[in-house]
Parts: structure tokens; C-alpha cells; sequence
């Protein structure tokens, strides 16, 4: 609670200007006209908006928790940014933690155009620097920082041969509101290079989170009444009743652990991102929030001054739906020169799928589709599919190529591994060693025990012929060429022998497709087995 006593301070005295930062941590400052005053008990001094891994969502949709009821989209989201920050009338920060542009056809085919004209619109005043913003090239996310109104954020970005920092990661941005000042330290995610196209990162070094912020904390903190981290990095909390932060023992993850690497309260706020999670908790002093992702969410925080107590900090996630607000005129006219250029790509009707195929569980029909699409247009022994790549449900009825290309909108070729037995074992033992299994297979069964120790998980393999797998036989795989390039955690594939098939996995998924017959049903077969599910 100490900075908010030192807020209550400034709110009260003309704060003093500080010293410029050195040209190393060189930032801009955003100023806007000053708030009304705030002088009434329990009033909030400041609040802060956040929205994360936007990945594109131009359009709201519906959930499988919504009720059929549609959520977000660009339109929709920016009178409720805007509606929220009315209603506080007090000093608002409006932050993105990453992913912004990635994920719709809508946005991908202009590289990302209309998602920073969206992000513009929202009055964004800082975005960290997400895993997907390379997707297109460093030169590309240049091009787009160019055309943002905000700073995007990483303060854990080096160069490889020099530990410079590349002049576009800027590590952190002063935010002024009249006499507050808020500082945003932004950090990329540390995996970046296993998340995203490795070639794409060639060069660049992503650093660990909290050593990052201790670096250019002083800084920041003598600059700023409030310090935010800006962290495309994650956490997932366990479901607790009624309670709301979430206990921290609840909540595992990389930004979790970020957190207990900083000293206790010596930032204000983190907003998260990059799990697609709900996140309201407090660690080591520390809030952290995570408003799930494309743009199904916006998390509130207020720092509230209390009569007698100095200060507390209130958060909670608002679910933004679409029918709650009159959506923004000029935000749609914005957007619609780029819907229409892909509406006859969008609306072509590709299959007829009998049920809703849902992404639910540790493994489902449709990455077992999709893994069956990728072993037999590439012709394979097996296939694995990363549970990463599979990015929406599939609706029942009629399947346009919008629908498929939300399900698989990286455009990541399809290649042809040749793999002796043993580096598949390694590459299957790699797809089982988190909390749960990660990946879709075909070809083959899996069986393996979570209670066992990492690398040593899988207790048997059984190939479609019956036979076990063979560590001296070469086997033919089919993956993406971003696993082939070691994407994921994958390293056991770098490197190995490969024949490009000639088709994005997208393309091969239409193929497949197209010769089964309609309507198109998911395979029921279990094909991962996990030692006392169940029980």
C-alpha cells in the first residue's frame, strides 16, 4: 500500500517534474488534458483498462460460455472502453498485453492493417510486445509500430552479437494525466522463439521478465506516481467460489513467477497476457489480471482512495457483450473496405460439419481431424498436430473457408519429416510433459503417466498396423514447418531430413475435406490415453 500513500500525496502537492531517462531507456510521454479533480472519499484516483491477445477479433463472437450471446469485436469494444472510463470519471490508462494483430482472416489479410486502425481507435495508450507480432517479420511489426498512436513494449529484447537493445523495443513509456504520471514496462514473452516463426527471431535474445523490470525499475519509479508491467507472459488460476482476487496458491504460470522475482509491491500492477486465461489475483503484494483473449474480456483496475485506511486496489474482469452498447459508427466504417475484400474468400461454403466441433478436454474430434487431414495428404506414417495451432471451434451446419481459417489462420507449410523411432518417442514425450497432453496425433496411440518424471511419461505406443514403435525404423511424420523448426519446444525435429508436401495446413485440412463424405463427422477413437483419467 505504500505507493498508494504516496499517490494521496501527489493528489494533494504539484508533482515535480522528473529528469528526462538516459537515451538507453529513451521514451515518449503522452499527455492529455488533465481529469476532474478527485477529492470525494473512496474515489478512485486511477483506473486502468486492458484488453490482451486480441489476435485480430474485429468481429464480436459467440462463445460456449456466452450463450449464444455475441462478445466484442472492434465496433462493440471501443464504446465500452469508452463507457467505462465515463464512468469512473478519473484518470484512465487504456493498455494491450500483445497479440493484437494475428488470428482472423480479416486482419491477416492486410497483415495486421485493421487491427492497429482498431487499436487506435480504442485509445491505447501502450502494448506489450507479443509472440505473434513476429509472425510476419520483424521489418512488418515495424511497419505496423509505425502506424500505431502507442508505444509497443519489451524490456527483455536484446541483439545476440551486441546485448544492445534493438531501437524499436522500447523497454518501457511515461503516460501523463494531468499531474499523474503512470509508468508502462513492457516485457515480450520469453518463449517467443519456440512460439513463433524461429526465423522470424533470428538474432534476438528474450530475456527473463523480472531481472528486465529490476533493470529499468528505478528508473520508472522515479518518473512515476504508479508503476505498471505490461507482460505478454501468463498465468492460469484455479477455479475458486466466490472469491474474487483469486488466492494466489490458486494460480500457476510464468507471470506468476515473475512476480515472486520482484521485490513485494514494488510495482503497482501487472497486466498479463498470452494464456488466454481469466486472471484476477494478487502475488507477493503484486496485482495481476489477464482479461481471457480476443477481446472476450476488458479487466478493470481501480486505485481507490479509502477514508482511513490510505488506499486499496479493486479489480475485476467486465465481459464486453456486443448487444450491450451502440457500436461505433466510425470504427465500422473503418473496417468495412477491409471486410469487403474478403467477403466472396470468407463465404465460400467448403464442407457441411454434423455436430459443433469444440476444442474441450485434452484431446478432442477436431484435432484429431485435422491430425488424420495432415497424415493422409501428406502421406505419412503419423502425424502431430500442437494444440497451439488449432485457434477456434468449428460450427455445425455449413463450413466456409472464415470458419476453417479461424480453426488454422497461420499459414504454416506442411512438411514431411523422415524420424527414426527414437526421435519420435522424444517428440511424443515432449507433447506429454506438461499439466496435461498438448498435441493431436494420427497414426498411432499413446499412452503415458503424468505422475511420472518428465521425459520418461510414456509407458507405450501403438502404430495404426498394431506393432509398437521401433527406435531403429525410420517413420515418415507430417507436422507444420513451424514444428519441424524445433516451434513449441519441439527441438528434437530440427534439423531432421524433410520434403515439403506443397500446401499450408490450411489447404491441406479444405483437401481432406473434400473427399469425405458429407456431413462431415470428427473421429470418436481416443488416441492419448492418460494413466487414471477417470478414476
Amino acid at each position: 500500500m505504500r505507493v498508494l500513500l504516496a499517490l494521496l500525496i501527489a493528489a494533494q502537492h504539484p508533482v515535480v517534474p522528473a529528469p528526462s531517462p538516459a537515451s538507453d531507456t529513451a521514451h515518449d510521454v503522452v499527455v492529455a488534458p488533465a481529469p476532474p479533480p478527485v477529492s470525494e472519499p473512496d474515489s478512485t484516483v486511477l483506473r486502468v483498462l486492458a484488453i490482451n491477445d486480441f489476435h485480430g477479433a474485429l468481429e464480436a463472437r459467440a462463445w460456449p460460455w456466452s450463450n449464444g450471446k455475441l462478445v466484442g469485436g472492434a465496433a462493440a469494444l471501443k464504446p465500452w472502453l469508452d463507457s467505462l472510463a465515463r464512468a469512473c470519471g478519473c484518470t484512465t490508462v487504456r493498455l494491450d498485453g500483445g497479440d493484437e494483430m494475428q488470428g482472423t482472416l480479416l486482419s491477416n489479410f492486410s497483415f495486421g492493417l485493421p487491427a492497429i486502425a482498431a487499436m487506435n481507435a480504442f485509445g491505447i495508450d501502450g502494448a506489450a510486445i507479443g509472440n505473434h507480432e513476429f509472425d510476419w517479420s520483424v521489418d512488418t511489426l515495424r511497419a505496423r509500430m509505425a502506424g500505431a498512436k502507442y508505444r509497443f513494449l519489451a524490456a527483455n529484447i536484446t541483439d545476440s552479437s551486441s546485448a544492445a537493445r534493438p531501437e524499436w523495443a522500447e523497454p518501457w513509456t511515461l503516460i501523463q494525466r494531468g499531474r499523474l504520471k503512470v509508468a508502462v514496462i513492457g516485457l515480450a514473452l520469453r518463449a517467443t522463439p519456440t512460439n513463433t516463426a524461429s526465423w522470424n527471431v533470428r538474432g534476438l535474445v528474450f530475456g527473463e521478465g523480472a531481472a528486465a523490470v529490476r533493470r529499468v525499475l528505478p528508473r520508472a519509479r522515479a518518473a512515476a506516481d504508479f508503476v505498471i508491467v505490461l507482460a505478454h507472459e501468463g498465468a492460469f488460476c484455479d477455479v475458486v467460489t466466490g472469491q474474487d482476487p483469486v488466492p494466489a496458491p490458486a494460480c500457476h504460470g510464468e507471470i506468476v513467477d515473475i512476480a515472486r522475482g520482484l521485490d513485494s509491491g514494488s510495482v503497482d500492477l501487472i497486466v498479463s497476457g498470452h494464456t488466454h486465461s481469466l486472471v484476477n489475483t494478487v502475488v507477493n503484494g503484486i496485482p495481476i489480471v489477464q482479461a481471457r483473449s480476443s477481446g472476450a474480456g476488458i479487466a478493470v483496475v481501480d486505485f481507490v482512495r479509502v477514508r482511513g485506511t490510505g488506499g486499496e486496489v479493486r479489480a475485476h474482469i467486465e465481459t464486453p457483450y456486443a448487444d450491450q452498447v451502440q457500436p461505433d459508427a466510425a470504427l465500422a466504417d473503418t473496417l468495412r473496405p477491409y471486410q469487403r475484400a474478403i467477403e466472396a474468400v470468407t463465404s465460400r461454403s467448403v464442407a457441411h460439419s454434423k455436430i459443433e466441433l469444440r476444442r474441450v478436454g485434452e484431446e478432442y474430434g477436431l484435432g484429431r481431424l485435422i491430425a488424420d487431414a495432415q497424415r493422409n495428404v501428406a502421406k505419412a506414417d503419423v502425424a502431430i498436430v500442437n494444440n497451439g495451432g488449432i485457434r477456434a471451434d468449428l460450427p455445425a451446419g455449413t463450413v466456409t473457408y472464415g470458419d476453417l481459417y479461424a480453426v488454422q489462420p497461420f499459414q504454416n507449410r506442411l512438411v514431411r519429416l523422415f524420424a527414426r523411432g527414437e526421435v519420435l518417442q522424444q517428440a511424443l514425450e515432449h507433447a506429454v510433459a506438461g499439466d496435461r497432453a498438448d498435441a493431436h496425433v494420427s497414426g498411432l496411440e499413446v499412452w503415458y503417466d503424468p505422475r511420472e518424471r518428465v521425459g520418461h511419461r510414456v509407458t507405450k505406443v501403438r502404430l495404426t498396423n498394431g506393432q509398437g514403435l521401433d527406435n531403429g525404423r525410420t517413420y515418415t511424420v507430417a507436422v507444420s514447418d513451424f514444428l519441424a523448426a524445433g516451434g513449441s519446444g519441439y527441438t528434437m525435429l530440427r534439423g531432421l531430413p524433410a520434403a515439403d508436401v506443397g500446401l499450408v495446413d490450411l489447404d491441406a485440412l479444405i483437401q481432406y475435406l473434400a473427399v469425405l463424405r458429407p456431413p462431415v463427422e470428427a473421429p470418436g477413437d481416443e488416441r492419448v490415453h492418460r494413466a487414471g483419467a477417470g478414476r
